[in-house]
Formats: structure tokens, sequence, C-alpha cells
């Protein structure tokens, strides 16, 4: 077991597009990353079942005494993260939508939000743009839960072909000359982001993966919990499916070794 590990999770591999970031500006921690492939994907379940899912994976992970958990998923944390977040002994850091640098980096008024079908539909979605766009800018909300899937099930690098005719598919009809500025709202998405970005070059993209390492790293300097020494480590845990994303993680030339886990307590 991991020594006072940093505990990320999701339903599958989007986490580790939180971890990636997180080993980039914490090099010195310890990461537990948990992938819930038996409930793949949070996108299209209902808010109780989120709710439910949420709950045991963090009972799960605080057997690890983790330093913190990080929700690396979107779609719970927008619509989970403020009924729990005090339920629990040890902290949970959320992912949340990049808007205000999303909002910052337009110069046009005109942005996008690519997210999981349960994300844009959410009343808490709708909650979060109103509290915090200004009337002035106009949002394209681009239903991703396509690519998400493509991501998950490795196509994205096994079939590059049909992942970008796919890709082009879901974002062309959104897209136009008017935005300059496309928030990923899903960590399953920056994996994409180098075909989206020859599918559409003139946009930038902001990812939602990269604010929440910031977001880790300065809840551990606040709290003093940061390593300033040592070899961060890797552990991986997956709920199912383990020899095909054990597959995928070698092929992106993860190494680490995969084990079996069950949600059971």
């Amino acid at each position: 077991m991991l020594y006072r590990p940093i505990a990320v999770f999701d339903s599958g591999l989007g986490s580790l597009s939180v971890v990636r970031e997180l080993r980039k500006a914490l090099p010195y921690e310890n990461i537990l990353y948990f992938a819930d492939k038996m409930n793949f994907p949070y996108g299209n379940k209902s808010k109780h079942e989120l709710r439910n899912l949420i709950v045991k994976s963090i009972n799960f992970l605080a057997k690890y005494k983790p330093k913190l958990i990080v929700m690396a998923s979107v779609t719970p944390s927008i619509q989970i993260y403020e009924e729990i977040k005090y339920d629990f002994s040890m902290d949970i850091i959320p992912t949340k939508l990049p808007l205000k640098r999303t909002m910052d980096l337009s110069r046009k008024d005109h942005i996008a939000v690519m997210a999981s079908h349960g994300t844009l539909e959410s009343k808490e979605f709708a909650y979060l743009i109103k509290k915090e766009v200004p009337q002035k800018i106009f949002i394209e909300k681009i239903d991703s839960s396509d690519i998400i899937n493509l991501v998950e099930d490795g196509t994205f690098l096994f079939d590059q072909k049909s992942a970008i005719k796919r890709i082009r598919g879901v974002i062309k009809p959104y897209i136009d000359n008017s935005v300059d500025v496309v928030a990923l709202c899903s960590t399953h998405l920056p994996f994409i982001t180098n075909y989206m970005e020859d599918i559409i070059p003139s946009v930038k993209f902001v990812n939602c993966s990269t604010e929440v390492a910031r977001s880790v790293k300065g809840h551990l300097k606040y709290t003093g919990d940061l390593n300033k020494s040592g070899t961060g480590k890797l552990e991986i845990l997956v709920s199912a499916d383990k020899e095909n994303f054990q597959s995928i993680l070698r092929y992106m030339r993860i190494r680490d070794q995969v084990v079996d886990v069950s949600l059971q307590l």
C-alpha cells in the first residue's frame, strides 16, 4: 500500500488525464488511481444512482488513508459534490468546470462547452452557467458522450482514422468562425486534444484536468501536506475489464501494475 497517497477516481480512463497532470505538478506524491470500469459511464446515471456510486467509491478509497480524494469526473463533481463534501473525514477535491479561464481567453464572447450528456442536462450545470457566465457570452453545449466512449474503449489509440471521423461529426456542427475557445469539461477529453486541434486549428482548448491539479497542489500547500522530496509512485486499481484496461495503459506506455478490486465493502 502506498504511503498516504492522493487518491483519484473516475468511472474509467478519465482519471488518468488528472493523474498525468498531478504527476507533472506533484512529482514527489504517491498517487492511487481507481478506475471504476464496472460503472462506466457516470454521464448516463440518474442522480440517485450516481450519488450511491460516489459515496461507495469514497468509502472504498478511505481504507487507503489518502491525504485527500480527487473526484476526477465533472458529472459527479457538479451534481453530487456539494451534497456530500462534509459527510467524510478526509478532504475531497472536485473537478470544476473551467468556465472562468475559458471566458478570459475568449475574444469573441462565443465559447463552447464539451461534456457528457449527464453534465450538460443537469440542473446544476444550468445553475452554474447562470451564476458564472455573463449574459453577453454565448455558449454552445456539445454533448461529447460519443467522444468519451471512444476514449474509454481505446479507439482513439487503436483506430485513429475512425476516431477523427467521429470527433469531427460531434464538434463540427457547433464550431464556426465565431467560437474561439472550448472548455473540455470531461476528464476523458484531454486525451484527444491533438485531434481536435487538427480539426479546428483556430480554436483554443481549456483542460479541466490541469485546473484540478492546480487545486490539489494549492490545497496540499495550505494544509502543509505537500511532499518536497522522494519518489512518487503510482498504484492502479480497476473494478472490471482489467485485461483490456491494462492493454490500453500499456499502449500509452504506462507499465505500472493494474490490480482488480471490488467496491463491496
